[in-house]
């Protein structure tokens, strides 16, 4: 029965990957500078890619994706955007987490502060967390209870396992039933601190989802009445909690029943990175992109193509048919 590797024997898994895949040194050079025979370093490499320390992308067309990665991001006025091709439904989630976690483990640098917000993207992606340098990670928003399902947060249960990693904790759900209690809550120290800790972030990555049945984590946990409340006051778009309309302005219909990351935190994060999946959250990522939380966006192939779209469409000067009048005849 195999058991996961522990952090310390996970960061000396990364620290071979990049020698080998980033420096380019060879098995060879890399058994010599461990005292390891090249089979010995040729398992290792095996099992950084079996356990999620090493993600190997391959682009059939990488001139084409990168293109289409670089017209999403312009037409967001983003600085940058990854497209994720899912070609199994099944484990969408778990493919979008560990694209997110990739980029983080690619932007990651020692001493900085990294904000993650719970999702059920992140967490189903848990065990690929990356081997990170030594940095602090904020906890943006706690984890809610869906259903019969305990409320789960492995991704930081499993990067509190590494060493190298300060983690600050959000003790806390994201959504309470009373702005009285998400008052209390945050007035208590380690929770007061824990969402202080999110002022000054050098990278923060959220969820996008749309104001929705089916759409959020967060519309599932509010009573009908308050999902047509957040409708009617004009949301189209939730990121940890906090709602807003296309026009990027925050809705702040459960506002005060919130206990997570502000909308002025995010946009004060040298980068913010959105994640989202599925063509229903076009609207969504437009929103929270006008709202200006965004740097990076990680979607997949589905809602790029529906974004670009609708901005085709949008681009379009509406049809005047040329009609000739009886005089000018």
């Amino acid at each position: 029965m195999s058991t996961a590797p522990t952090a310390r024997h996970r960061r000396f898994l990364a620290q071979l990957a990049r020698e080998h895949y980033v420096q380019g040194r060879s098995k060879v050079e890399l058994g010599k500078a461990h005292g390891l025979s090249r089979f010995q370093i040729a398992r290792l490499l095996q099992e950084a890619v079996d356990n999620g320390v090493v993600t190997i992308t391959i682009e059939a067309d990488a001139g084409a994706d990168e293109g289409r990665a670089e017209a999403l991001a312009a037409t967001l006025g983003l600085r940058s955007a990854v497209i994720v091709d899912l070609e199994h439904e099944g484990d969408a989630a778990q493919r979008m987490g560990r694209a997110a976690l990739s980029y983080v483990d690619r932007r990651a640098r020692p001493g900085m502060r990294i904000g993650l917000a719970w999702s059920r993207t992140l967490d189903a992606a848990a065990q690929f967390a990356p081997a990170l340098p030594r940095c602090t990670v904020v906890q943006l928003a706690g984890a809610l209870q869906l259903g019969s399902q305990r409320p789960s947060s492995g991704i930081f249960a499993r990067l509190g396992q590494d060493a190298a990693v300060t983690m600050v904790r959000l003790p806390a759900p994201l959504l309470v039933t009373e702005a009285d209690t998400a008052a209390d809550l945050s007035a208590l120290p380690e929770i007061s601190s824990a969402l202080a800790a999110a002022d000054d972030l050098d990278l923060a990555v959220i969820s996008v989802a749309a104001w929705a049945q089916e759409q959020s984590s967060v519309w599932e946990k509010c009573s009908p009445e308050q999902r047509a409340a957040g409708l009617a006051d004009g949301a189209v778009a939730e990121a940890s909690g906090r709602l807003f309309n296309a026009a990027g302005v925050e809705v702040d219909t459960i506002d005060d029943r919130v206990i997570a990351v502000t909308l002025d935190q995010l946009r004060h994060a040298a980068t913010t990175v959105g994640v989202a999946r599925g063509a229903q959250r076009a609207e969504a990522v437009r929103a929270a992109c006008a709202a200006g939380i965004l740097d990076v966006v990680i979607v997949d192939e589905a809602l790029a193509g529906e974004i670009l779209d609708r901005s085709a469409n949008e681009a379009q000067p509406d049809a005047q048919p040329a009609v000739q009048s009886e005089e000018s005849r």
